[in-house]
């Protein structure tokens, strides 16, 4: 998630002219963008539910998250599930967050001493201030409505459309996620025995925690015990990959890190004592991005930004690729934004304004409400998210190893690009490599909503 790492690469000119710009009403109508997007996809994919941007949502035909998919399998919905989104927070007003969201147990673990905070976020941990839960970024609303987006008739549909949403803020309005919070949150996430527990973004102040560092050292395994604690508590971890384009299991440069404060990164060469977190910490679920697999010409499926790595991806989803597959933003994925007056949402309200809409439809309003096209593994994991719901739902006496075995049993299979080659200088994705079913790119394959419902 950090640092626009989940989309669009802005700069902090565009920033600044947001602020200045009214683009209130920049964002398209639902009717407008869902006959867009069934002119793009629809004799492709179908369309996958009756929601008004039902027509949108390739990604969730594509893992057979759809009516005549899981939907139709009874019990496969994730009801009686709770999934933590550890993230920016949510937005308490959206009508597609609202009906599956427990505010009780939501909670903030954004501290005093947290860089680049928003006065409003600060909870200390003290759950009883849902208040500082809100999402202002606009990230965390996205990743879980497409965890979890009720089927009521409003925007979009989710992978696990009964699932319960527990907000965990760990990052901030301007998009930090720090290690103490990250890992505050998990142990909470434990505490409260949730079923799975959802982490789109890398834990700061560094991509690469080296072990050769005291200080790395220190923090990474601050956030390995958090993690073996929730998996011990009963709760999947599940990450995205990385946005780097990098082979985690043959890491190189690190241009990155320390990502705070600002202006004190450093360039750096990094091996395999240096880990990236939460993305190869043991035990969770991690997954790579692709773009509209099926689409005709649509043919190198791993989304330009994912980072792979051979015994680090366990399975890859839809991350959205934008522009890949028909030239346009809509290849991303659509989710919910935040209500709020957010960094995320204006910033890509003014690309979709920005002369006469130079990327059309790639914010949406369903009745006042925001919806966005991004980009990212952020948007990879929710959908193996959804589906680990799933499958926990159907079998709630599975533990978390069980549940991420069946999430990767029920992948579909999906081969090396068979014309793979470097998409540009900084692509440190040399080659996809493996065997048996499972690549270095997709792991053990694309999640599927449908087989997983209907795993024994």
């Amino acid at each position: 998630m950090n640092r626009w790492k989940f989309g669009l690469q802005v700069s902090p000119l565009i920033v600044a002219m947001v602020t200045l710009t009214s683009v209130a009403q920049a964002a398209m109508d639902e009717d407008t963008v869902a006959s867009l997007c069934n002119s793009l996809y629809g004799t492709v994919f179908g369309v996958p539910n009756g929601e008004p941007l039902g027509a949108c949502q390739w990604d969730m035909a594509l893992i057979n998250a759809s009516d005549d998919g899981s939907y139709a399998v009874e019990g496969a919905r994730g009801a009686g599930v709770r999934v933590g989104v550890i993230d920016s927070g949510i937005d308490y007003s959206h009508p597609d967050l609202l009906p599956n969201l427990d505010i009780a147990l939501s909670c903030s673990f954004i501290f005093d001493n947290t860089p680049t905070a928003d006065p409003t976020e600060i909870a200390n941990g003290d759950c009883s201030n849902n208040g500082a839960v809100q999402d202002l970024n606009g990230h965390g609303s996205h990743v879980a409505t497409t965890i979890a987006a009720p089927i009521n008739g409003i925007g979009i549909a989710g992978v696990a459309p009964e699932a319960t949403i527990v907000g965990l803020k760990a990052c901030t309005k301007a998009g930090y996620c720090f290690a103490d919070s990250v890992a505050a949150a998990l142990r909470y996430a434990g505490d409260q025995q949730l079923d799975v527990v959802n982490l789109s973004l890398f834990a700061d102040p560094y991509l690469y925690y080296c072990k050769s560092n005291a200080e790395q050292k220190a923090i990474l395994k601050e956030l390995e015990d958090a993690a073996k604690y929730a998996r011990q508590r009963g709760v999947l971890v599940v990450t995205g990959a990385g946005n780097e384009q990098v082979d985690l299991q043959h890491p190189g440069l690190d241009a990155t890190s320390p990502t705070w404060p600002p202006e004190s990164e450093e360039e750096r060469f990094v091996k395999n004592n240096c880990r990236v977190a939460p993305a190869e910490l043991p035990g969770v679920l991690t997954v790579s991005a692709t773009g509209p697999i099926g689409y005709p010409g649509y043919d190198l499926w791993i989304a330009y930004y994912s980072s792979v790595g051979m015994s680090r991806v366990d399975v890859t989803a839809p991350g959205g690729d934008y522009f890949r597959a028909t030239g346009t933003v809509q290849d991303g994925i659509l989710a919910a934004l935040t209500s709020t007056s957010d960094p995320v949402y204006g910033i890509w309200d003014y690309f979709d304004f920005l002369e006469q809409n130079i990327f059309p439809g790639l914010t949406v309003l369903d009745d006042g409400a925001r919806y966005a096209f991004l980009n990212g593994t952020s948007m990879s994991s929710p959908h193996a998210a959804g589906v680990a719901a799933i499958v926990k739902g159907m079998h709630p006496e599975w533990s978390p190893g069980d549940v991420k075995a069946a999430v990767q049993r029920t992948a579909q299979k999906l081969p090396c690009p068979s014309a793979w080659e470097p998409l540009n200088e900084g692509d440190e994705r040399k080659r996809c490599y493996g065997k048996n079913g499972r690549t270095s790119f997709f792991g053990h394959g694309l999640v599927d909503a449908n087989a997983a419902a209907q795993h024994k």
